[in-house]
């Protein structure tokens, strides 16, 4: 006699199971520091890059090492994927709020009325376009993500599988691709502009290229297979629900707050880009 799971067995089978790309950032222009984050340094400033974390969050520090004011215009400012420009600064606005009511029910057993009256109330704004670094200081920004897609636009022959050594002597099995500045499957540049001294003088432009150099791709999560990694700057994971768990996503529910948080219009198209 066959037996077969319980429904709820099966379920939570499907909906747990994700798998996940770790990639490594290289860049033949920019030097990395100890902590393999990427830095340009010159008398003015030091621009440091740190992408680790999920979905490759662009985290830029610029330190202002002059005794005036720097000023980073991120309206003119931009990430660069694969040739296509996405401005620092979003199109869309961030929202949030929520939905106050009450409700009165009123009648005798046949008939049974309601009524329900409540107020709406919220804020919107746009992150600021320029910001203002002063002397001897420096700013933090995360305006945005490289991706949160996986990179499907690789062959099969490119991977090749290996035991990845994650600690203490631990390894994973795991499909692993490299590549160079010439063949990898995402490139990125971040493009800077900004004005020394006053807001109004003729803005400077620093650039910045990066791109795709090793692929790892596992059903491992981070805290099983990124223990060395937890903490470099030029790594970053992305996760990807499979079967059943990639159906759901996207449903949820938040409670007691209605919130709309902006992302850059076209993410969803770099993504899309990405995967192709």
């Amino acid at each position: 006699m066959l037996k077969t799971l319980p429904l709820s067995v099966i379920l939570l089978l499907c909906i747990s199971c994700s798998r996940y790309q770790y990639t490594t950032i290289s860049s033949s222009g920019v030097t990395m520091n100890d902590k393999l984050e990427f830095f340009s340094e010159n008398d003015s400033l030091l621009i440091t890059y740190n992408f680790n974390g999920c979905n490759a969050p662009v985290n830029i520090t610029i330190q202002n090492k002059l005794q005036v004011p720097v000023y980073i215009d991120w309206q003119r400012s931009a990430l660069i994927v694969n040739d296509k420009a996405i401005s620092y600064v979003p199109t869309e606005m961030k929202i949030s709020g929520g939905f106050n009511s009450n409700s009165y029910n009123f009648g005798n057993r046949s008939n049974t009325y309601g009524t329900t009256t409540g107020s709406i109330h919220a804020t919107a704004s746009l992150p600021p376009s320029v910001d203002f670094i002063p002397p001897q200081s420096y700013l933090a920004k995360n305006p945005m993500a490289v991706t949160n897609r996986l990179i499907e636009n690789v062959p099969d022959t490119a991977y090749r599988r290996v035991k990845y050594a994650a600690a203490d002597g631990f390894v994973i099995p795991v499909k692993m691709a490299r590549f160079n500045e010439t063949n990898t499957p995402l490139r990125f540049r971040s493009y800077l502009t900004l004005m020394v001294g006053d807001s109004t003088t003729k803005p400077i432009a620093y650039e910045h290229s990066f791109y795709i150099s090793e692929l790892i791709t596992t059903t491992e999560p981070p805290q099983s297979i990124w223990l060395t990694s937890a903490h470099r700057g030029n790594q970053y994971y992305i996760k990807e629900a499979t079967g059943y768990g990639k159906a759901m996503a996207g449903f949820g529910v938040i409670a007691g707050t209605a919130v709309y948080v902006a992302t850059v219009e076209s993410m969803s198209q770099v993504g899309n880009n990405v995967g192709r």
